[in-house]
């Protein structure tokens, strides 16, 4: 398996942003991958804080990667390098393993990941790009992930993105008796858990949620004491209004613009916490008086003093990494002898075990061969 990453660890937002492939793209990105028969499978995952491709080929598909984001993004070669980290084989394993038990995240062992990675993987497989190797190491991957959320102290400590941006925007609105937040995209994935969070927090917080979805009917949308739901095409209305402004939207464009806010009247401080990639707010924002405009690069350095919290629970989860990487090693070889040779796995079939023992010993060293002792032990 190979593995191309832009993350947070290597780029900035703007960076990210540029890598981000939407919708439409990672269609065209499957579409192609599929007509290559150096790639045998491909999985793409984007969130606010990676674009990462996973690929099973040839080492042919980074020409293609090059390719592709050349004539798609408007990205040279050099400048796809400069920010794009390489893994191959039992690197790319061991990655994708650190990924999605957290390590690798912004807020350490937040289990967001596990979700976004299983989506990405459901998608590939949806569209038909994942083969034998892909299967076997995302499930692998995400078995795992799944142990380490539902027994490790790191995942239990209450650190996210959602509950460092509601301490953030409570934190601007610190000495108001009734704190007014806006937040766009409260339906999404980012939104519905920053809604929640921002309603448990405090109850005095008053919350205009936008939706293009909304409809008073369904119960998810029905408006409460704290929050009241309008249609994302009125956002600008609650500008005046609001004095933080949460945006974690999709669109693949600017949905607050410079010249729009310019226009509105307001009477106090505004602060924006933009959390999508691409960026929802248009960065010349900050120009006006009375605006601040906050990204994901902020709420990662908010995340760094909260890792430190969590780093010796990382460790032992690094520690249970090496050894699951090592066993999907072992599988993954065992697989391609078995597809490569066939014939010579059903001669080993007619072998008595007695054989298998002896070439076991005249090539494993003393500890691992005892292991093999021990083990066939242990079956009597």
């Amino acid at each position: 398996m190979i593995c191309i990453s832009i993350n947070h660890k290597n780029s900035i937002t703007g960076t990210r942003e540029r890598f981000a492939l939407s919708d439409e793209e990672k269609e065209q990105f499957f579409r192609m991958a599929g007509e290559c028969e150096d790639i045998g499978g491909c999985v793409l995952l984007m969130t606010c804080n990676r674009c990462e491709i996973y690929l099973s080929g040839t080492r042919k598909s980074y020409q293609i990667l090059e390719m592709f984001f050349q004539n798609r993004k408007g990205i040279a070669r050099e400048e796809f390098w400069k920010y794009a980290m390489r893994y191959e084989k039992k690197a790319a394993v061991k990655h994708l393993y650190q990924v999605v038990c957290g390590l690798e995240s912004a807020v350490l062992g937040e289990v967001e990941i596990i979700r976004q990675v299983k989506l990405a993987y459901k998608s590939a497989k949806a569209h038909r790009m994942t083969d034998g190797d892909l299967n076997v190491i995302f499930q692998s991957a995400l078995q795992l992930a799944k142990e380490i959320a539902d027994q490790s102290m790191m995942t239990r400590l209450p650190v996210s993105v959602g509950t460092l941006t509601t301490l953030d925007a409570l934190r601007f609105c610190e000495g108001k008796e009734e704190p007014h937040i806006l937040l766009v995209g409260a339906s999404g994935d980012i939104g519905s858990i920053i809604l929640r969070d921002l309603m448990d927090a405090d109850d005095r917080v008053r919350i205009v949620a936008t939706s293009r979805k909304h409809k008073q009917y369904d119960l998810a949308f029905r408006d409460t004491e704290q929050v009241r739901w309008v249609h994302y095409d009125n956002r600008y209305e609650y500008l005046g209004w609001a004095d933080v402004v949460i945006s974690a939207t999709s669109s693949p464009h600017y949905i607050f613009l410079e010249e729009n806010v310019k226009k509105l009247q307001r009477e106090k401080p505004l602060c924006f916490i933009d959390l999508a990639i691409p960026r929802d707010v248009d960065e010349a924002i900050e120009k006006l008086e009375g605006c601040i405009v906050k990204n994901m690069d902020d709420i990662q350095a908010l995340a760094k003093k909260n890792n430190e919290k969590k780093l010796t629970e990382a460790k032992k989860i690094a520690l249970i990494i090496e050894n699951r990487v090592e066993e999907m090693e072992k599988t993954l070889a065992f697989r391609r002898f078995r597809d490569v040779f066939p014939e010579k796995m059903e001669q080993l079939e007619e072998k008595k075990a007695s054989w298998l023992l002896y070439q076991l010993r005249e090539h494993l060293d003393l500890e691992a061969f005892e292991q093999v002792i021990k083990s066939l032990e242990g079956e009597s």
